[in-house]
């Protein structure tokens, strides 16, 4: 939470909210989307409607607990992460010889 005197809670990365009867966790900010990870996996919503929610509240925010990677990724540079998806095919096809991963189209190159 918040060090302000007076201040609300604030929706922020390591938030924990309540949202639909569930327990989230905020693992990622990005204009209006809000990445949140629960008890069943996570799914992205916007902020409007998040406190839209008759039953919101942010519970408590804190520094972030351990998040899925994809959630970690979504909250790197944007420069960073094109470098990384850029390289994704090509460490898809030293992994199994073909740049769209195994079952892709294609033929296997033979180095």
């Amino acid at each position: 939470m918040t060090t302000k005197r007076n201040a609300r809670p604030a929706v922020k990365v390591g938030a924990h909210v309540r949202f639909r009867g569930l327990k989230w966790q905020v693992v990622a900010l990005s204009g209006r989307d809000i990445r949140l990870v629960g008890p069943d996996g996570g799914e992205t919503v916007l902020a409007g409607y998040l406190c839209a929610d008759p039953g919101f509240t942010v519970i408590r925010a804190d520094a972030p607990q351990a998040a899925p990677k994809w959630g970690l990724f979504e909250t790197a540079p944007a420069t960073a992460r094109e470098n990384a998806l850029a390289w994704q095919r090509h460490v898809r096809e030293v992994a199994c010889g073909l740049p769209g991963g195994p079952g892709s189209e294609g033929v296997v190159r033979e180095q």
